[in-house]
C-alpha cells in the first residue's frame, strides 16, 4: 500500500439534476469518460464518488495514485461529491450537497481515517485556486465534531437523568 498523507474532498461541478435518472455507477462512468477521453488520463481521477442519494462508488483503486490534485496525487486519496455547480470556496456544504451525501462522506471518512491516521482531510480549494469542493472542509469537519461532542454530552446527561429516575422509582417502590 502506498503512503497516504492527505484525503482531498472534491465536487463534480455539476448541477443538482445532472444525470438525475442515472445510477451512481453511471455517473462515475461519465466522470471516468471525461477524465480518460477528454483529459487523456489512464482512469478516473478520484478514488471515491458520492452520489446525491448517498451511494458511494469506488473509482480508481486506492493502491494507485489518483489524478485529482496537481502535485499531491502520489500520497493522497480523492473523494468527489456529485454537485457543486457554480459554487465558491466559502459556500456552506448544505448549499450544494444533500444530507445523504453528508452522511455518506462522514462514514467514508470514518472508514478511511483509521487506515490512514496521519492523513490530513482537505478541500481541493486549499491547494488550488478553485472553489472546489464549494465549502471549507476544515469548518465542515469541525462543525460536525462539535455537534457529535454535544450530542454525546447531551446523551450522557440524558442517560444519567434516566438512571436517576429509575433509582428514584425503585426506591419509591421499596418504601411501599
Amino acid at each position: 500500500m502506498r503512503e497516504i498523507t492527505e484525503i482531498f474532498i472534491h465536487c463534480s461541478a455539476t448541477k443538482p439534476q445532472w444525470m438525475y435518472q442515472s445510477t451512481a455507477d453511471q455517473k462515475a462512468a461519465e466522470i471516468r469518460r471525461w477524465h480518460v477521453e477528454e483529459n487523456g488520463w489512464k482512469d478516473i481521477g478520484y478514488h471515491f464518488i458520492i452520489d446525491r442519494d448517498g451511494d458511494v462508488v469506488r473509482g480508481r483503486p486506492i493502491e494507485r495514485a489518483g489524478a485529482h490534485v496537481k502535485n499531491h496525487n502520489a500520497k493522497s486519496i480523492g473523494i468527489c461529491l456529485i454537485g457543486g455547480w457554480g459554487g465558491a470556496a466559502t459556500d456552506q456544504f448544505e448549499e450544494h450537497f444533500t444530507k445523504l451525501q453528508e452522511e455518506a462522506l462522514l462514514k467514508l471518512l470514518d472508514d478511511l481515517t483509521p487506515k490512514f491516521p496521519d492523513a490530513k482531510i482537505r478541500g481541493h480549494n486549499e491547494v488550488a485556486n478553485k472553489g472546489c469542493p464549494c465549502f471549507t472542509v476544515s469548518e465542515f469537519i469541525d462543525d460536525r465534531r462539535t455537534k457529535e461532542t454535544k450530542d454525546v454530552q447531551e446523551g450522557s446527561s440524558n442517560t444519567a437523568s434516566l438512571i436517576t429516575s429509575i433509582i428514584n422509582l425503585l426506591v419509591g417502590l421499596l418504601r411501599k
